[in-house]
């Protein structure tokens, strides 16, 4: 890493553009309108060239990693602690950094967890100077110095976003949060769309219907479609079989008729022959009653007169 500095960082500070490359001169009055360009996205990484200063997001160790290049070699000048989570078990309510930049001689931090975030403003070499803590989860921010103005944006927990301007009148080291401007957009819900663009639940209803009968059709043409083949395979069996019995016998093709070709009155004399000829495979039975009367001989033993409890009978 040493090495990579060592030839990245010097080309930063010394290298100058060739002639060719060269922008045209610009006056004052447009050098003034010029803004740099701060996009609102999180930034892992940070580099200014007038201190020679890297700043990195170290998730290892939960911290910001503040590089300097000096004497030939980049060296670890300070590493900003932003939150401990060694032996911990409210993983969602740990700080993770989420953005570092430097501006001027300040390096501002933001760092976030489940529901709160907090900035931290830092001086060039990494002592805390400042820390404001606020609720929601942000993960980037962006500061406009035309503008005096620090934007933090982040994803609310209701799925939509959050934006909160605050004012840098006094510098960046003292960020005003009182009367800070915030603005909240929820994104709307699925059933809040088709409720608004569908309010009396026509639409929604023509959908439902048109998908069961739908369906029900489906259904209607794959039973169909089964049943017919499976009256085919039937219909080419008999077929085949009757065409062996003709070779074997020699006697003529009996010709199989479909169910199609088959009218009502041949069916009921089939189901006619069908039940007949079910009742004379059941064998005939001769009512004959087999009940005889047994007469048994008078015994003490079941007589109810020598009960126990014929004293209580006796007047």
């Amino acid at each position: 890493m040493g090495c990579l500095f060592a030839l990245v960082l010097p080309g930063l500070m010394f290298a100058a553009p060739k002639a060719q490359d060269q922008a045209p001169a610009t006056t004052k009055t447009e050098e003034a309108k010029i803004e740099p360009f701060d996009p609102l996205i999180p930034q892992q990484f940070a580099f200014d060239k007038k201190h020679q200063l890297f700043c990195a997001v170290n998730n290892v160790s939960n911290a910001i990693d503040i590089l300097r290049y000096e004497d030939g070699e980049v060296k670890l000048i300070n590493r900003y602690n932003i939150d401990v989570f060694q032996k911990r078990h409210d993983v969602d309510f740990i700080y993770r950094p989420q953005s570092v930049a430097i501006y001027g001689d300040h390096i501002v931090v933001l760092a976030s967890n489940r529901d709160s975030c907090f900035l931290s403003v830092l001086d060039i070499e990494g002592t805390e100077v400042s820390k404001y803590k606020f609720g929601g989860k942000a993960t980037a921010f962006s500061y406009d110095p035309g503008a005096k103005e620090l934007y933090i944006a982040g994803q609310n927990t209701l799925g939509g976003y959050d934006i909160i301007a605050l004012s840098t009148a006094d510098g960046i080291s003292k960020i005003i949060f009182e009367d800070a401007a915030s603005f909240h957009y929820q994104r709307p819900k699925k059933s809040e769309e088709i409720a608004e663009k569908d309010p009396w639940g026509a639409g929604m209803a023509a959908v439902a219907m048109s998908v069961v009968f739908l369906g029900l059709l489906i259904l209607y043409l794959v039973f169909k479609q089964i049943g017919s083949t499976l009256l085919g395979m039937q219909v080419k069996r008999a077929k085949t079989a009757a065409e062996r019995a003709s070779a074997t016998s020699g006697s003529p093709v009996v010709k199989v008729a479909t169910p199609d070709q088959v009218s009502g009155e041949e069916f009921a004399a089939i189901a006619a022959t069908i039940y007949m000829y079910t009742n004379e495979l059941h064998d005939e039975e001769n009512t004959v009653l087999t009940i005889n009367k047994v007469m048994k001989n008078y015994s003490p033993w079941s007589s109810k007169i020598y009960g126990l409890n014929n004293s209580l009978h006796k007047r």
